[in-house]
């Protein structure tokens, strides 16, 4: 893809209000010479929290429509991260891709394995991504100091807690470490005659998984490297040891639903919940009571493992669509989006810029529990990205679940799933090197 030099700020073309889409300037941005007629992408996304985000994507993609005369986005909803995943997958081996997507980071090396992502790499550098993206959310679409795409809903979990809840128990302030999660998860669990009335904690499942990185991160172990998985590691199976003394003592549900959780805790009945900051803003305005935030609490360390997904291009695809999924993907992470978005969602704006701007400061300042997931970005880091991490995900949820359910001990279960993770990973990986 040709790019040209950019020598005029942004700002500056802003403040003039020049027609961003037209201005031939601009890096990778589709000119009106080069467009015979709209150039229409196909765009797939998920929704992988609680909440309105559907229609938020929507309404974003129907004002892109509106101020760009020269492409026209579809928008296409295609279920969990799991199900675009796949769908994705499909339509390239069958060779449809959409122009572009938005999967979970952790599937960064499966694309790359396909030879699917357009690099992005130099448009960047032309643009003021590296300056102004904030560079941990940056680091989770870069592989081997190439970026293959623009992050645009970073997440971590975070620990939410019902302030009511606390304050009948007695609690004054969220817990800090694990130990202090046990005894305030045991305080804030509430009996009557035997009957359960409301557990003191729930790890949100369906992506307990990476909930139990941000736990192997807290232990002090980052549980992959990028050719092999470290599950079986002393660090990874105390934490998992710690999840089936929590269950055991009957403070915590051994198993869940992701959307199940957070109803749940917006009903009052858990007090406290792992769930992502993307449902910050739906747990916050539809729960019937003050929402707290805190960072996940600490064993060694705190730590947390980044969701959430990047804008990714297709690389099979004409230039003309390069170009117009690129002016997509800027126009969606640029500083006044990414803070609207974030302050809609909960996601975590990727750019420096937007949490400078007045409207996030004052935002913030009115919602302090929205910069608790920023702060604890400085303690976290990418989520799994392994080849087959699809696969390797089942190998690991197969053993938090078997274990909590009390069919297997942690240490066990855990060795299981890293033999088999990777068994996996080597597989995929002498298949694309052949």
């Amino acid at each position: 893809m040709k790019t040209t030099k950019f020598n005029i700020s942004r700002r500056t073309l802003l403040g003039a209000g020049l027609a961003v889409p037209f201005v031939s300037v601009l890096p990778g941005v589709i000119s009106a010479a080069r467009a015979a007629g709209p150039v229409k992408l196909e765009f797939m996304y998920p929704v992988g929290v609680s909440g309105d985000i559907n229609k938020i994507i929507s309404g974003m993609i129907a004002d892109f429509n509106a101020q760009h005369e020269g492409i026209e986005v579809e928008a296409i909803y295609a279920g969990s991260y799991d199900n675009t995943e796949q769908k994705v997958i499909t339509s390239i081996g069958v060779g449809t891709p959409p122009a572009l997507w938005l999967p979970i980071n952790s599937a960064l090396q499966t694309f790359l394995g396909m030879d699917a992502l357009e690099d992005v790499t130099e448009l960047a550098k032309s643009d003021d991504i590296y300056d102004d993206f904030l560079p941990g959310f940056l680091s989770t679409c870069i592989s081997d100091d190439r970026l293959y795409g623009l992050p645009y809903q970073p997440s971590t979990p975070v620990l939410y807690y019902n302030k009511d809840a606390f304050a009948q128990a007695g609690v004054t302030t969220a817990p800090e470490t694990w130990d202090d999660l046990l005894e305030v998860a045991t305080a804030l669990t509430v009996r009557e005659n035997d009957e359960l009335k409301r557990w003191g904690l729930t790890i949100g499942g369906g992506w307990h998984d990476w909930m139990f990185e941000g736990y192997c991160r807290q232990n002090g172990l980052v549980p992959w490297e990028k050719d092999q998985v470290l599950f079986d590691r002393p660090e990874a199976v105390e934490a998992l040891q710690f999840w089936f003394k929590m269950a055991q003592e009957g403070v915590m549900p051994r198993a869940s639903t992701w959307q199940g959780s957070a109803n749940d805790f917006m009903a009052g009945t858990t007090a406290m919940l792992y769930h992502s900051t993307g449902s910050l803003t739906n747990l916050r305005t539809s729960s019937p009571f003050e929402v707290g935030v805190a960072f996940m609490p600490k064993k060694k360390t705190y730590g947390a493992a980044q969701g959430g997904g990047p804008l990714m291009i297709a690389k099979k695809q004409s230039d003309a669509k390069k170009e117009a999924a690129w002016t997509f993907a800027r126009w969606m992470t640029n500083t006044e989006n990414q803070a609207k978005w974030s302050r809609a969602t909960g996601y975590l704006a990727v750019r420096k810029s937007s949490w400078e701007s007045p409207e996030m400061q004052s935002y913030i300042e009115d919602v302090p529990q929205a910069k608790i997931a920023l702060d604890q970005s400085d303690f976290s880091g990418a989520f799994l990205q392994v080849p087959a991490y699809h696969r390797v995900r089942e190998f690991l949820k197969s053993a938090l679940d078997r274990t909590l359910a009390g069919e297997v001990e942690a240490g066990a279960a855990l060795a299981e799933a890293n033999a088999n993770a990777n068994r996996e990973i080597k597989r995929v990986m002498r298949r694309q090197k052949g």
